[in-house]
């Protein structure tokens, strides 16, 4: 594995957990850890793929994280925990690991010093949906597309991402037009392309720059 949760774990560690584990392509729109009516609900170790993490009920949509190959989705089944408005929908079509939960959850018993690791990962994932909650309130929607951007090249180590306008709006829980008037101008500034739901980054450190009045680089 690759990911940067598991390349944490003691060696010994990373191989019971590869033992649990299989690989799985995820595809863009796909929603994970949905409720199951049979077997257990599944854990992803995310590789190459991305996941929003989405606020959503009949009316709103709204992402509040973004994960790639720095963590994992599905933990709240391991732990007991239920997610009535949350959804994992993947953004980025990529590779992942998966797991059943029980079988995690044994493995969390019998191996409890993995529980470190994740729990540094769940704090740092607290922070990160504080930032995104920060700057819906706080940003204006061509800030928040810049961080957005931003986010998701980090996490997809590419610079060439395939978002459409109407993707991005669902992600910043904003109208279409919205989208069109920011990105529009991120462009005119030279820091992005966009064709045909294909959009290119051509200057990631301006980006950043756009991205930063409220937050610290590093949580970007």
């Amino acid at each position: 594995m690759t990911n940067g949760l598991v390349f944490q774990l003691a060696k010994e560690d990373q191989s019971q957990l590869q033992k649990i584990c299989e690989p799985v392509q995820l595809v863009a729109g796909q929603v994970l850890c949905e409720p199951v009516q049979h077997g257990t609900p599944k854990v992803y170790f995310l590789d190459g793929a991305c996941v929003a993490l989405m606020v959503e009920n009949q009316n709103n949509k709204l992402a509040v994280g973004l994960v790639g190959s720095e963590g994992m989705i599905g933990l709240g089944a391991v732990l007991g925990s239920r997610h009535e408005n949350l959804r994992f929908r993947v953004q980025t079509s990529g590779t992942a690991w998966v797991s059943e939960s029980a079988d995690l959850a044994l493995l969390l018993h019998q191996r409890p010093g993995m529980l470190w690791v994740i729990s540094v990962h769940l704090w740092q994932l607290a922070e990160h949906v504080a930032t995104m909650s920060a700057s819906v309130q706080f940003d204006d929607i061509v800030t928040r597309l810049a961080y957005w951007l931003v986010l998701s090249a980090d996490r997809a180590h590419t610079q060439r991402l395939h978002l459409t306008h109407e993707h991005l709006a669902r992600m910043l829980g904003v109208r279409r037009v919205s989208i069109t008037l920011a990105a529009g101008s991120l462009k005119e500034q030279g820091l992005i392309a966009y064709q045909r739901g294909a959009l290119d980054i051509l200057d990631l450190p301006g980006l950043r720059k756009i991205a930063l009045p409220i937050r610290p680089e590093s949580t970007v």
